[in-house]
This record gives C-alpha cells, sequence and structure tokens, in this order.
C-alpha cells in the first residue's frame, strides 16, 4: 500500500500541470457547492427570521360556537338565529385573565401580546385607507414583532391618543410624525389619532396595512370592554409551537394554531429553494465526476507502457488498480480543501459587504452554513468513483501489447 501511494504521487508530480488543473477544477467545483449551500441556507434562514421574527408563533383565536339549527317558519326563533350569528362574530375571548396565568408559565415561551384586533378606515385629508388597526398593552408593543427597534422616525410610544403605523402606510397617507389621523371602526365609532412613530420592520403586511394602538383606545374602538380577539404567543424554539397548538386544542377554551400550519406559502418557498440548490449540487459533484474520470482516462493512456512494464514484472492488477484509485482520492482531497476554503472565503466576502439603510445585507449569505464536511466528503467519494473507469483499464492492460506500443 505504501509503494502504489509513492507511485501514485509520482504519477500527480510528473505532469503538474495537468494535475494543477485538475485539482483547480475540483476546488472551482466545490467552492461552487459551499458557496450555493451558504447562499440557499442563508435566504431560506433570513426568510424565516423575517417572517418568523415577526410574528406570533402560536395565536388564540376565541372558540368558535354554531348556532343552532331551527325550522325556517318559526321566525321569532330565526331572527334569534340572526342575532347569535351576529353575537358570533364579536366572539372574544372573555377569560384571557386565567389563560395569562398559565402561559405566563410555560417556560418556552418569550413574548406574549394580549390584543383587540379589527380594521378601521384611516383618513387623512383626501387619503382613506382600509387598515387593521391592532390594540396592545404598551409595555408588550414589541412581544411579537420588533417594532421599538424598527421606529425610523418620531418614538415606540402608545398613549391613550397615540398611533404607530408603518413607514409605507404613512407614505400612503401622505403622513408624518406628530400630525393627525382620522379613523373608523367598522363599529361606527370614531376618533382622531396623533401619529407618535413610524416604523419600517422590512415586513410587507405590517409595515403597508397595520397600525398599533393602545389596547384601550381599541377597546372603545371596536366595543370589547372586557374580552380580548386574539392572544399571540413567540417562543425560543419555532418548531415547538405545534405541539403547544396542539395542547391548547385538546383543552376547553380558546383555539389555538401554530404558524406553520397557517403558513404554508413560506413553507413551499423554502421547499423550492432547497430543490433548486440540490440540483445545482448535483450538477456540481458530475462535473467533479466528469472532469476526474476524463484526466485519469488520458493519463492511463499515456502510460499504457510503463503500465506494461509493470505487469511484466509481475506486479498485480490490484497493485495498478489501488495506484489510480489512489490518484483520484489525492486529487479529490486537495480540491476539495480547496475549494473549501476559496468557498467560504467568498461567502465571507459577501457576507461582509456595507448593508443596507434596513440593515440587511445585500445578499444573506451566511459562511457558516456552508455544508463544508459534507463538500469535502461527496468530492472525494465522487473522484473515488471517478476513478474507478479509469483504473479498471489500466488494471487490464495487456502487458506484451502494451510494451509493443
Amino acid at each position: 500500500m505504501h509503494y502504489s501511494v509513492k507511485v501514485a504521487l509520482r504519477y500527480l508530480t510528473a505532469n503538474r500541470l495537468q494535475s494543477t488543473m485538475l485539482i483547480a477544477g475540483v476546488a472551482i467545483a466545490v467552492m461552487v457547492f459551499t458557496f450555493n449551500a451558504a447562499l440557499i441556507n442563508g435566504l431560506a434562514e433570513f426568510q424565516i427570521q423575517r417572517v418568523v421574527g415577526s410574528t406570533a408563533h402560536v395565536t388564540l383565536k376565541p372558540e368558535r360556537r354554531m348556532p343552532a339549527v331551527v325550522p325556517p317558519r318559526d321566525a321569532s326563533a330565526v331572527r334569534a338565529v340572526v342575532s347569535q350569528r351576529a353575537l358570533q362574530r364579536r366572539e372574544q375571548i372573555k377569560d384571557w385573565r386565567a389563560v395569562e396565568s398559565i402561559l405566563e408559565s410555560l417556560p418556552d415561551v418569550t413574548g406574549i401580546s394580549y390584543n383587540v384586533l379589527g380594521t378601521v378606515l384611516a383618513t387623512r385629508g383626501q387619503q382613506t385607507v382600509p387598515i387593521t388597526l391592532k390594540g396592545v398593552e404598551p409595555q408588550r408593543l414589541s412581544a411579537i414583532a420588533p417594532i421599538d427597534t424598527n421606529v425610523v422616525a418620531g418614538e415606540p410610544r402608545l398613549g391613550l391618543n397615540d398611533i404607530l403605523i408603518g413607514k409605507r402606510l404613512a407614505d400612503d397617507l401622505g403622513i408624518g410624525v406628530a400630525q393627525p389621523v382620522f379613523v373608523q371602526s367598522d363599529q361606527g365609532r370614531e376618533r382622531v389619532l396623533i401619529v407618535r412613530g413610524l416604523y419600517a420592520t422590512g415586513v410587507e403586511s405590517i409595515d403597508a396595512r397595520l397600525a398599533y394602538v393602545n389596547l384601550d383606545t381599541a377597546r372603545v374602538l371596536f366595543d370589547y370592554p372586557d374580552g380580548l380577539t386574539e392572544i399571540e404567543i413567540k417562543l425560543a424554539d419555532i418548531y415547538a409551537a405545534p405541539e403547544l397548538a396542539e395542547r391548547g386544542g385538546d383543552s376547553p377554551g380558546p383555539e389555538a394554531s401554530a404558524l406553520s400550519e397557517t403558513n404554508q406559502r413560506l413553507k413551499d418557498a423554502l421547499q423550492g429553494q432547497r430543490s433548486s440548490g440540490d440540483i445545482i449540487k448535483f450538477f456540481t459533484l458530475l462535473t467533479i465526476v466528469i472532469g476526474v474520470a476524463s484526466a485519469l482516462l488520458l493519463t492511463t493512456y499515456r502510460r499504457r507502457p510503463e503500465i506494461g512494464i509493470m505487469r511484466s514484472f509481475g506486479v498485480s492488477q490490484r497493485f495498478v488498480l489501488s495506484v489510480f484509485i489512489l490518484q483520484g482520492a489525492l486529487i479529490g482531497t486537495l480540491g476539495s480543501i480547496a475549494g473549501c476554503l476559496l468557498g467560504y472565503g467568498f461567502s465571507a466576502l459577501l457576507a461582509g459587504l456595507p448593508r443596507g439603510a434596513d440593515g440587511s445585507a445585500p445578499l444573506p449569505v451566511d459562511p457558516a452554513l456552508g455544508e463544508y464536511p459534507i463538500a469535502l466528503l461527496l468530492a472525494v467519494v465522487a473522484s473515488v468513483l471517478a476513478a474507478i473507469l479509469p483504473a479498471r483499464a489500466a488494471s487490464r492492460v495487456d502487458p506484451v501489447e502494451a510494451i509493443s506500443q
């Protein structure tokens, strides 16, 4: 085995230009592999953080109650059903204080927001925009979405007459900090609020169509004197959300739903990214196999006389086979190590580029997610597999025929 390594090394160093180009080809392929992994995984992590970082992982809604079925000829009963359906639309979580004590005791919970949510028409001058108004406790303003750290103008304060709106919504209304905005709720209640601050989270659904007010202000606008329309929960581990939602669904009270159950579009997008990345990785490995196999086949043809002389001196087919497989392994190892270093360096270079005004990077590349051990292993395995065909061809060289060439 030791002698076969020496022969393999001699074959590699005999034609240094060819060996260097071959190792460089493997290195470039591995660099593409690792950079692609760093980009795809970094983009997935970026999207998850952008969506999940500003969204509740578990949401509690009022328990749904089905109205009783009555004969249509009973007019008074029909009116009762209509009234009951109207009340159903106004269902609320009334015993939320009892739920609060349970939620506060859960170890995995990192944030809780008790909300009154409704639709209003926001008017400024001639501009009227339908928006969602979320009433929250001022001290829990950023329990779910990082509103306070994303305020770009004004301050994150919620007095009884204050409102915080997204920068995109402010542009649509043509409004700025300290200016009044007229709102009318779906209950017909009206109020003039003062814009206390503008925020930009980078999430379209929050920045363009959502505004925050004091919980007590929302109670008056939407006529919820005591209850809540929802309770939002954020967890340290998002993957624990389905389990918590299932536990909540098994007990009486508010209905629980997990983010992973409702955000199917995010899951589909991430799956599409992974599939695209896997296709690129496959063709990268195919490039390595074709390149190594082609070069070693050429080496086999050039060294047929030398192989014939070794075979005439009694060198076994197994020895010749091992020499060429070791060549493939050496090429794969050296090329993959160089490729991993190049891939990490290139990813780190892009990750270090100046960030935009919103704090986001030009490309969401994460050098730590380059899958370097996998790239190293696959490149070496691909190189060894690529060497098998040339190795078999070399081991079957007829000594007499090879020497006579």
